[in-house]
């Protein structure tokens, strides 16, 4: 059995989601709350001390560019709302190893109220010409403001806003990584994760964190 067809087996079935363009709320604000949303039904999913069983793409990620998040004229890579689509693009695809293991996921609580800016596929099986494979991997930059305000809130027992304030003319080399906008479900800490592209050959291996990332399981990318 070739190594292509050994990782359908694998990858064999995925939903995909797209964030829909709207006047008053850019992509990049709704790709987070979906991730969030996913990533809570990840963590409900995952057996305690285990790997996720469901990862995810991003099908239209591409370098960050300087301009990405400005807003525009409509234009031919932005939504119908005049925004930009963000490097991290406006869909998700959710890879399981069979249609049943999607049809039987318990969404989390999050996804309500997202149906209204966001269209979710029934599942769909992966197509067997796909020879492009990738793994998408967060990425955490050293020394990030939002590290270091964590950092502080915890030794010296100061509030968010105290080390924001402290922090606000911070600066270094920032990572030029697409990324989402997120809040930490326990601490409540908006922060970015920096999703990382890797090229990879199809991978017999399967295992992903609770965002559904992986930096050495390779996806069908296409």
């Amino acid at each position: 059995m070739s190594t292509l067809v050994e990782h359908h087996v694998l990858a064999s079935h995925y939903c995909e989601f797209t964030c829909r363009g709207d006047v008053e709320i850019s992509t990049g604000f709704l790709m987070g709350r979906l991730l969030h949303a996913l990533h809570i039904t990840m963590v409900n999913a995952t057996p305690k001390h285990g790997r996720c069983s469901l990862g995810i793409t991003f099908p239209q990620y591409r370098p960050f560019e300087a301009e990405d998040y400005r807003r525009v004229q409509p234009q031919a890579d932005s939504d119908s709302s005049g925004w930009p689509l963000p490097p991290i693009g406006s869909q998700i695809r959710l890879f399981a190893r069979s249609e049943t293991e999607l049809q039987a996921i318990e969404w989390s609580r999050s996804m309500v109220g997202l149906g209204d800016y966001i269209d979710r596929s029934a599942p769909r099986s992966t197509p067997r010409t796909v020879d492009r494979f990738a793994a998408f991997a967060r990425r955490q930059p050293k020394g990030s403001p939002e590290r270091l305000m964590r950092r502080a809130m915890k030794r010296h027992g100061i509030d968010e806003a105290e080390a924001r304030r402290r922090y606000a003319n911070y600066s270094i080399d920032r990572c030029r990584l697409p990324w989402v906008d997120m809040k930490s479900e326990g601490s409540r800490h908006q922060f970015r994760l920096f999703i990382e592209r890797i090229e990879r050959p199809a991978s017999t291996d399967w295992g992903f964190s609770t965002y559904g990332l992986s930096r050495s399981v390779g996806l069908p990318d296409f």
